[in-house]
């Protein structure tokens, strides 16, 4: 059995990599959402390499987002859309008979629309991983923060591996800690029905008319769907949101 984990990065690499310590189950892709901020790109240099060392056998891959955060409802649709795209490329593409989020890392507001899709699409677990204790976590990462841009600076990869090995039992402790040290948060979700959720999709592309009443009005109150008199239609906002989950954009 293929699983697959996708998560945000942000500047705190721990989150990610104690996320693959603590989960207790063997992680066979790992999906990281980066930006073109350096620090973001140095960070994932460093988780790179050390999963080198502690965890071979995962496939790494990264997905650098066309902005640094989402400050517009455009910008959202556009991230849901590329992570809607990213499962079903981990199941389509790669085989992945789970798919697990890990929201503890990148920008808040990322987190929260990756959990809300990853209910809509039925992935098998959203996740946060909380330290126990940040502030011994942070002055690790401060004092390692020279080196792990070293790492990202050297085009080598030889020289990454020399430059981890110079540090190895930090950047272990960093990355890897013993799992009392930190804890996996569940986040609650409720998965919708695959069957109901694609009759929703497919009536608002095709006929409206066969929504009940109570669903009309429920999409509108969401603002997918627009309302003249007793005439109901998707709004602008409505079409954007019913392509990204028809895997359309």
């Amino acid at each position: 059995m293929k699983t697959a984990v996708i998560a945000p990065l942000g500047l705190s690499p721990p989150v990610i990599t104690s996320f693959l310590v603590g989960i207790g189950e063997r992680i066979s892709d790992l999906v990281l959402l980066t930006t073109e901020n350096e620090e973001v790109k140095a960070v994932f240099e460093l988780i790179r390499i050390g999963m080198s060392f502690r965890f071979p056998q995962t496939r790494i891959h990264e997905v650098v987002l066309p902005f640094e955060d989402v400050s517009t409802t455009e910008e959202n649709l556009e991230f849901m859309s590329i992570c809607a795209k990213v499962i079903r490329e981990e199941r389509e593409k790669y085989k992945c008979d789970r798919i697990l989020l890990n929201v503890a890392g990148g920008r808040k507001n990322m987190c929260i629309t990756l959990s809300l899709l990853g209910q809509l699409m039925a992935v098998d677990g959203v996740y946060h991983v909380v330290s126990r204790d940040v502030k011994v976590v942070n002055q690790l990462l401060e004092s390692l923060r020279e080196d792990i841009r070293r790492i990202y600076a050297t085009e080598s990869y030889e020289e990454k591996l020399r430059i981890y090995r110079e540090k190895e039992r930090y950047f272990n402790n960093l990355l890897f800690p013993s799992p009392n040290e930190f804890e996996i948060v569940r986040i609650p979700t409720l998965p919708y029905p695959k069957e109901y959720l694609q009759r929703i999709l497919v009536n608002l592309v095709q006929n409206l008319d066969a929504l009940t009443l109570e669903e009309k009005l429920m999409l509108e109150k969401h603002g997918i769907l627009e309302r003249t008199g007793s005439r109901f239609y998707l709004s602008d906002y409505g079409k954007r949101f019913v392509d990204v989950l028809l895997g359309r954009i």
